[in-house]
């Protein structure tokens, strides 16, 4: 793989030039405010292996999380039917970006990211496998916690508040989670443990969404609602 000049792990003069381009253009757009639960963990998490997961509200988010961690230099996985795409994922295939398939049978995303983590790289998920269109945070799907059952790199939550306003309106907002290490039990497969590690995620992601959602008002992102019981 680390000879492969097709790898996303080799990524070309004009793909550093391009991340930086969509990094701008998120910023001027956007006006993205991140937040941490512990600001401690900012300076934790660099150069060490970690899987950030994000709930999926809108085609934007793959942009938005890869440019607002730009820090981490993350690698983002993006659904493998985006690089079939004429046009839109040979664009993809400069920036940092690989095919998913949580679905179906091709694990090849599995052994890039592995190579990634053990790089000490991090890693953009979004367990969903799809935005979520049925008016709530869907069930995260447990395959993209098998690399860090395998390997021990850490699950740092964090939800992605907000609508998308370009240069006016609310800002969008990401708000980051304390990290869940990973060690899975000798006495347990990985794919069990990847069940309950994305489960804690989930659980976690849902809070933090609505920690944003109390702090900042109900948005129409979802019909349901993520605020603590008593603001409701």
């Amino acid at each position: 793989m680390q000879n492969d000049k097709k790898s996303p792990l080799n990524q070309s003069l004009w793909g550093k030039i391009y991340q930086v381009i969509i990094t701008w253009i998120v910023y001027f757009l956007f006006r993205p405010k991140v937040e941490w639960v512990d600001k401690s963990v900012k300076k934790q998490l660099k150069g060490k292996p970690a899987v950030f997961v994000f709930n999926h509200t809108h085609h934007f988010d793959g942009a938005y999380t890869g440019a607002v961690l730009g820090r981490y230099k993350p690698y983002v996985l993006v659904k493998k039917s985006w690089f079939e795409k004429k046009g839109v994922g040979t664009m993809i295939g400069w920036c940092r970006c690989f095919p998913i398939d949580l679905d179906g049978a091709d694990a090849s995303w599995y052994t890039t990211a592995e190579e990634i983590i053990r790089r000490s790289g991090s890693l953009i998920i979004f367990p969903e496998g799809g935005i979520a269109r049925e008016g709530k945070i869907e069930k995260f799907k447990p395959g993209a916690a098998l690399v860090c059952a395998s390997t021990g790199a850490c699950v740092v939550p964090a939800a992605i508040y907000g609508g998308y306003h370009m240069v006016f309106g609310k800002r969008q907002r990401l708000l980051v989670g304390t990290p869940i290490e990973s060690k899975c039990p000798d006495n347990m497969r990985h794919s069990q443990y990847a069940k309950q590690l994305m489960k804690q995620a989930e659980d976690e992601t849902k809070r933090l969404y609505g920690i944003l959602e109390q702090k900042y008002g109900k948005t129409d992102t979802y019909s349901e609602s993520y605020a603590p019981a008593e603001n409701k």
